[in-house]
């Protein structure tokens, strides 16, 4: 009995990854996290701006701001946030890769109804990566599981630091070159999310 409870701690043990991959792999699900909250703070700053930019409505002028709040509020209704990993890589990266694409097409959009409908879309995919980088967080449990909480909490804060910068991005850049700034950091975010985060952690 002792012999078999030791084999089975000692598989356990090497089953876990090692603390510096693991922090690693709680960074840039944070990092990933944070950048999905960005693109809820920009929108949310700038979609006055954004209507401004098509001449649109002064009833209008929230349109991107709630289409970005419905795909996201669904996304993050319907992804589960705890639970096994399951493919947490893959739909993390690609989610963090629609972020950038659809960021790209808010910063490209031709039209007013195009750019809230985008917003829409970028709703859903922030929503879906905030879901499942939390998951990813929990999972991994850095330290005693409460440095997972902190990274999450510091990531909705660096969510809304971006907000302010976007803000004080916007007279140098406009609202579309701030989108395009959403669109570097998105693109890294999928990348290292799909290299530091495996199939199960």
């Amino acid at each position: 009995m002792t012999v078999s409870m030791e084999t089975q701690g000692a598989a356990a043990t090497a089953g876990r990854r090692p603390a510096p991959r693991r922090w690693a792999t709680a960074l840039w699900a944070a990092f990933a996290q944070a950048v999905a909250f960005a693109a809820g703070a920009v929108t949310a700053f700038l979609a006055a701006d954004v209507s401004a930019g098509f001449a649109a409505g002064a009833g209008s002028r929230l349109w991107p701001l709630g289409a970005f709040a419905i795909g996201f509020t669904a996304a993050v209704s319907t992804v589960p946030r705890s639970g096994p990993l399951g493919r947490a890589r893959a739909v993390g990266a690609v989610g963090a890769g629609a972020v950038a694409l659809l960021a790209l097409a808010v910063a490209l959009a031709p039209g007013f109804l195009f750019a809230v409908a985008a917003a829409g879309l970028l709703g859903a995919a922030a929503g879906a990566v905030v879901a499942v980088s939390g998951r990813v967080l929990a999972a991994v449990e850095v330290g005693d599981g409460s440095a997972s909480v902190a990274l999450s909490a510091a990531s909705l804060l660096v969510g809304i630091a971006a907000g302010v910068f976007a803000l004080l991005a916007l007279p140098l850049y406009g609202w579309r070159g701030v989108f395009g700034l959403l669109v570097v950091v998105a693109v890294l975010a999928a990348w290292k999310f799909a290299e530091h985060v495996p199939r199960d952690t």
